[in-house]
């Protein structure tokens, strides 16, 4: 997880760079929209959209893990605890 963080920071200065140093205007069309603005705006909203649309595609299954490590966190409680129950009936009927 940490080396995709560092080579998404690194890409993304390399992005940012590539986007300062073509800060010329142009013209965008998407379907039927039509507007101009700077590459460099261009390029940091793409990289952002893209940022946003892969935290969303994790977010379930990073949900659903979370969900089965609470579920599996409450299920050793509840066996610890039996242990400890038990291993204390053990301890009171003697050897």
């Amino acid at each position: 997880m940490e080396f995709y963080l560092i080579l998404a920071a690194v890409l993304g200065v390399l992005i940012a760079a590539f986007a300062i140093q073509n800060a010329a205007p142009v013209a965008v069309k998407f379907l039927v929209w039509q507007f101009e603005s700077s590459l460099a705006v261009i390029i940091i909203l793409s990289l952002l959209a893209g940022m946003i649309l892969i935290f969303l595609l994790s977010l379930p299954g990073r949900l659903k893990r979370r969900k089965e490590l609470y579920d599996k966190n409450r299920r050793i409680n509840e066996l610890e605890k039996r242990l400890a129950d038990l291993e204390k009936r053990l301890a009171e009927k003697g050897p």
